[in-house]
């Protein structure tokens, strides 16, 4: 039963199947995927007895040291198994830190939680090794996007993609080797559930729809909110930045249009 209690111990329990399950797999001499799901960072956050009260700071400090010695442990046996250059280690997230009251985690400088449509909840942390492929150290404020891992993930590892479906991943394979300068993707669209509120490009962003922080209402613009997020990285005051650029209302609603057109013409993914 997944009560409270197996809750505080499940991020061990999968740490340490996975460690089972690779050591299997490089035994076998085959290749795996493995994805660990870490739940503790999301609220309730109950530290494993092993670390709970372990750094003196709270419950989430606690639920930090845990998870850094978890991806210790697999990062070591990648090592000791002598598969380290031949494997792709990333940590990332979806999202940044919840919008609940009294909730833990910190986005900072950035506006806005998980389910806003603000850049607190948008940027992410994103580490990826691939020794020999990807220089170690590189460090990029680039737009990548999670739907870019399945093209990139493809490319690295000989896969092909599917022709038969509208694919949003664009392959960041050259961006992440070092043969391109710039990302491949340019752009992205932002979504709340299924509510389209609008678009970034390069370091610009057009809000169609807000969120009231406090109610999580909707809020319809009379007019778009554009942000320059290089000048206001807080999204604290769109037109003061707007008015000496409004030429990117077209690449901002390009944007926007193109997506809304491939959703026209996609007919979905194919059944099974």
């Amino acid at each position: 039963v997944y009560n409270r209690e197996m809750r505080a111990a499940i991020d061990r329990e999968i740490t340490t199947r996975a460690l089972d399950f690779i050591t299997r797999m490089v035994e076998k001499k085959q290749p795996f995927f493995a994805y660990l799901p870490y739940t503790q960072t999301h609220e309730p956050v109950d530290a494993h007895p092993e670390f709970k009260g372990s750094t003196g700071n709270g419950a989430f400090a606690d639920v930090l040291a845990q998870t850094d010695s978890y991806v210790g442990e697999l990062l070591a046996l990648v090592d000791k198994l002598g598969i380290r250059e031949n494997t792709i280690f990333i940590f990332t997230s979806d999202n940044g830190r919840e919008g609940v009251t009294r909730s833990f985690g910190f986005t900072g400088p950035w506006r806005g939680t998980m389910f806003s449509p603000y850049e607190g909840s948008l940027r992410v942390p994103f580490l990826v090794r691939y020794p020999g492929k990807i220089p170690a150290g590189k460090v990029s404020n680039d737009i990548v996007h999670q739907v870019d891992l399945f093209p990139t993930l493809a490319n690295f590892v000989g896969g092909d993609i599917p022709k038969d479906r509208t694919m949003d991943g664009v392959d960041q394979s050259a961006f992440f080797t070092g043969n391109a300068d710039k990302s491949a993707r340019e752009s992205m669209v932002i979504y709340i559930g299924n509510e389209l509120f609008g678009a970034k490009w390069r370091n610009w962003k057009i809000l169609l729809k807000e969120l009231d922080e406090d109610s999580y209402a909707i809020k319809k613009m009379a007019y778009p909110s554009i942000y320059n997020l290089i000048v206001d990285p807080k999204e604290e005051v769109p037109e003061d930045f707007y008015l000496d650029d409004t030429w990117v209302d077209f690449p901002l609603w390009q944007v926007i249009e193109d997506h809304e057109a491939s959703i026209e013409a996609d007919k979905g993914a194919p059944g099974p």
